[in-house]
């Protein structure tokens, strides 16, 4: 693996904080002297999407964006890759995509493809915030518990881990993060919210 592209609209709170989060991601492949594609803001459109997966034949695509069961979304929620339509994009390659429901058509198809993988969610992806930190969200101590774990999959495959390591890595996190909340919970309304949803976002990443 010495190319990734990785999207990272903002245009929503959802998609700031996804996008300010990854840059950490950004920086440990560039370390480790990765090419790096980085679709910021107003680049992560299907059109720049489809041209540079082309052009460069990225080892591993990271998808950050809204998304259904067939697509995911870029900036401005513009489809940037849809079952039925450009998922060629994703075969024989490495896909984590942080992004709701994608996993169940886009992911599966993909995944039957030859030298495939797609890590995602088969449910919403869930991560809570503060909004005092809405404009530094690598401040948030609330949303590190799920961005910490969900970037865990990226960083585990940059350092030669594979996908299903990649993945147990991050649900690792993901549980640790719960145990960690589990003696505040009776007194905490945040931790209850938190651990709860830290366990959907466990129980529906899957590696395809």
């Amino acid at each position: 693996m010495s190319k990734i592209l990785i999207t990272r609209p903002e245009h929503d709170p959802g998609t700031r904080y996804l996008s300010r989060w990854s840059e950490r991601i950004i920086q440990e492949a560039r370390k480790k002297n990765f090419d790096v594609i980085d679709l910021h803001k107003e680049k992560a459109t299907r059109k720049e999407f489809e041209g540079r997966v082309n052009k460069v034949k990225p080892a591993l695509i990271v998808l950050n964006g809204h998304g259904n069961e067939t697509g995911v979304t870029g900036h401005n929620n513009e489809v940037l890759v849809r079952y039925g339509e450009n998922e060629s994009l994703l075969h024989n390659r490495i896909t984590y995509a942080v992004s709701c429901d994608s996993a169940v058509v886009l992911g599966a198809e993909c995944a039957k493809k030859e030298k495939t993988t797609f890590i995602g969610y088969n449910k919403s992806f869930v991560f809570n915030l503060s909004q005092r930190h809405m404009r530094q969200p690598t401040k948030d101590q609330r949303a590190a518990q799920f961005l910490n774990a969900s970037n865990q999959v990226p960083l585990s495959l940059l350092k030669g881990h594979s996908a299903k390591q990649a993945s147990d890595r991050s649900k690792s996190l993901l549980r640790r993060a719960i145990l960690k909340l589990l003696p505040s919970i009776a007194s905490d309304p945040y931790a209850r919210e938190d651990a709860k949803d830290l366990l959907w976002d466990m129980n529906h990443q899957v590696c395809l």
